[in-house]
């Protein structure tokens, strides 16, 4: 019986202080600042075991005077700050938005507001509220209907507009609210057409325009509302065409020209527009035929040249166009053969050579150009006595043994080495090839 007992005083001397003095046991923080004369009143805004009810809020604080008078039933200033959509609400409705015990400098409302709290008609008409945050600019001045048009309940920005709900008889253009949009240059200030012809109402950019709409009637050309984009270049400045004649009304690059439009009549020469394009290297200052000559009207690279229409005439030789081409080595320094030699006139590489010809290089006359032609200025020129241990007199008494007296071009025998000049082996007269009898 004794816990029992315990208990029962207990929960009794409790329950005494908390009605006695409920703010030292009960109170979670102190009122703000105006309900300061009911901190010692909890029964005022609270009810036992229910908490605070909003029934109790409107008893000092009417619905139809919040932002009119105060509490005391004085006029409040007109210029108050204080929202005046508190008589669209619901009576029970305070401490959804109001708490109270966070302090005597605490704000009112503490919770975030939802205007679906607001009444219907209340939801629609922002201005009661908004009035001081409406920017004071164009748009919003045009703008007669409801801010939630454009702008969402959750925050101002971005906002947005459904120009569908624009009909004829709102007798609206774009530039009675886009006024400060349109830009200040020589195209949008002699534009006269609605901003419809090459924006969207989505977004400015991209802008697009449907040429189509212009008809002969209109007398308009290209430069008329384009003459700032014109290059400041020598090409754009001497063409006195329509820009059509280059560009499609889509996009200003790439741009085409129809070569073939360019008569006889009209004297113009590829130079005549391309001076600008012309590389100043050796090849091209040397040359005075039509540029037509090597590149296509379609692109400058690659280019062609059919040497075919070198004549014998013209006496060109390859260097004489082609000098800066001449690789900078040995082989090509010291050679003075014609570049035909080795190379087609198709492209410079593979090139070739078939020494073979001449004179095959196997065996033991795998050797350096340099070892049988001694001559650099005339490969033509060569001598097999820097390898094999002739002597002229020598040679000149065994091919006279032979009847032989025209022996200096040794490789028109020796055409591979072999002293019968045979490509198997084999001497004259059928002896085996031992070598040379040196």
């Amino acid at each position: 019986m004794k816990p029992l007992f315990v208990f029962i005083t207990s929960t009794i001397i409790l329950s005494a202080l908390a009605l006695a003095v409920p703010d030292l046991l009960l109170n979670p923080g102190p009122l703000m600042q105006g309900h300061q004369t009911l901190k010692r009143q909890c029964l005022e805004c609270h009810k036992p075991f229910s908490g605070a009810s909003a029934l109790q809020c409107i008893t000092c604080h009417k619905q139809n005077d919040i932002s009119v008078r105060n509490v005391a039933g004085k006029l409040l200033p007109k210029d108050s700050t204080k929202v005046l959509f508190h008589r669209g609400l619901s009576a029970t409705s305070c401490v959804d938005c109001h708490a109270d015990h966070k302090g005597v400098d605490a704000a009112k409302a503490v919770k975030p507001f939802m205007h679906s709290a607001l009444s219907h008609s209340l939801q629609k008409e922002c201005i009661t509220c908004h009035k001081n945050q409406k920017p004071e600019d164009a748009v919003h001045r045009y703008a007669k209907g409801n801010c939630s048009d454009c702008h969402s309940s959750k925050n101002w920005k971005p906002a947005t507009f459904d120009h569908a709900t624009l009909t004829a008889a709102s007798a609206r253009q774009c530039i009675d609210c886009h006024k400060t949009d349109q830009p200040n240059d020589e195209l949008h200030l002699k534009f006269t057409l609605s901003c419809s012809e090459c924006h969207s109402t989505k977004k400015w950019k991209p802008a697009t325009f449907d040429h189509s709409k212009l008809t002969a009637a209109s007398g308009k050309q290209c430069i008329s509302c384009h003459k700032a984009d014109k290059p400041n270049d020598e090409l754009h400045r001497k063409f006195t065409s329509s820009c059509s004649e280059c560009h499609s009304t889509k996009k200003w690059k790439p741009a085409t020209f129809d070569h073939s439009k360019l008569t006889a009549a009209s004297g113009k020469q590829c130079i005549s527009c391309h001076k600008a394009d012309k590389p100043n290297d050796e090849l091209h200052r040397k040359f005075t035929s039509s540029c037509s000559e090597c590149h296509s009207t379609k692109k400058w690279k690659p280019a062609t040249f059919d040497h075919s229409k070198l004549t014998a005439a013209s006496a060109k030789q390859c260097i004489s166009c082609h000098k800066t081409a001449q690789p900078n080595d040995e082989l090509h320094r010291l050679s003075k053969a014609n570049c035909s030699t080795c190379h087609n006139t198709t492209k410079w590489k593979p090139a070739t050579f078939d020494h073979s010809k001449y004179f095959r290089l196997d065996g033991d006359h795998k050797a350096s150009c340099k070892t049988c032609h001694t001559d650099p200025a005339n490969y033509k020129k060569y001598t097999c006595y820097n390898c094999h241990e002739h002597s002229e007199s020598r040679m000149a008494s065994k091919h006279r043994e032979e009847g032989i007296y025209n022996y200096q071009n040794c490789i028109k025998c020796h055409r591979d080495g072999s002293e019968g000049g045979r490509s198997e082996g084999q001497r004259e007269g059928g002896r085996e090839r031992g070598g040379d009898d040196d």
